[in-house]
């Protein structure tokens, strides 16, 4: 089977989720982080800047700062994000709960002249706001997202701002209020589909569209999931770490570029290639390879700003 392969991977990943941490100072209700391993970390400054130089030396290489946790919490966060931009190793997709983002570190943001930055809200409601996302304060992230906005805006920064929100059954009814009152102030409102109800995986009976057959997923081929510990992971969707019981592999050990071509990836390329997946894990109970093949429509919706 060939069609919808994406191509030669290439000697390194296209795109590199590097989890500066998997601690969290929220506990969303629709949130997996509680499903995973207890163990919790920031990822060691000093890997992170290996890992850094070594993107660069395969630049460009799209960089998302950010998976199980909030990357504010971790010390040296900005240093981090600053490597990244000294080496211009390229794109950076940084995303937060904007409940940490407060002057100091908005100017700091905007010091990094970053080309784009994702903010969690969901609502405009206070109350279910604060239910969803235990631990935070509604008013508090409103007021340190708009002074975000207004000081990008006096400093003349060029960083494009999105707000998300994740559409389950209770935020539904506000959503066109949530898209009316920030489409003219961000450069994108992203409003994503709910993938559970609790955290919990699969917990949501709402399937995607059958396929006549199981197509190939992009992600081994163009994405790598480094964790604060070194363990990599296929795709944000892989919280097993392993390939048929075997690691990928830890980038603290081997390097991205030596995981990225090492025996574990090449079996699951293989696997989509071949579309032979009986016993192969994590892939053979995902859907999310679907989203490569469908309308964009139903994965969500985006709403560029006004004007």
């Amino acid at each position: 089977m060939t069609r919808g392969l994406p191509g030669d991977p290439g000697s390194f990943p296209k795109r590199v989720t590097l989890e500066l941490t998997n601690q969290c100072n929220l506990n969303c209700t629709f949130c997996p982080r509680r499903y995973m391993e207890k163990e919790r970390g920031f990822l060691d400054f000093g890997l992170a800047q290996e890992l850094i130089r070594e993107m660069a030396d395969h630049a460009p290489v799209t960089v998302v700062p950010f998976f199980r946790g909030e990357s504010l919490l971790h010390p040296q966060w900005y240093e981090s994000l600053k490597l990244i931009q000294e080496l211009q190793v390229g794109e950076i997709q940084f995303t937060t709960n904007a409940s940490l983002l407060d002057r100091k570190k908005s100017e700091r943001v905007l010091d990094l002249g970053l080309s784009f930055i994702s903010f969690s809200l969901d609502t405009l409601d206070p109350a279910l706001y604060e239910s969803s996302r235990r631990g935070s304060d509604y008013h508090l992230v409103m007021n340190n997202v708009l002074d975000f906005l207004e000081l990008r805006d006096k400093l003349g920064v060029p960083t494009r701002v999105q707000v998300s929100a994740v559409e389950t059954d209770l935020h539904r009814p506000g959503m066109d209020a949530f898209v009316e009152f920030w489409r003219d102030k961000v450069d994108r409102v992203r409003i994503y589909a709910e993938h559970s109800s609790d955290g919990h995986p699969g917990s949501i009976d709402e399937p995607l569209p059958e396929f006549e057959e199981r197509l190939p997923c992009h992600k081994p081929f163009t994405d790598m999931v480094v964790y604060w510990n070194g363990q990599t992971a296929c795709c944000n969707h892989d919280w097993t770490r392993l390939v048929d019981g075997t690691p990928l592999g830890n980038v603290a050990e081997l390097g991205i570029a030596n995981v990225w071509r090492g025996e574990a990836y090449a079996r699951l390329r293989e696997a989509h290639r071949c579309g032979a997946f009986d016993g192969v894990t994590p892939c053979v109970g995902c859907d999310h390879w679907k989203m490569y093949y469908m309308n964009a429509g139903y994965l969500g919706r985006t709403y560029d700003k006004r004007g």
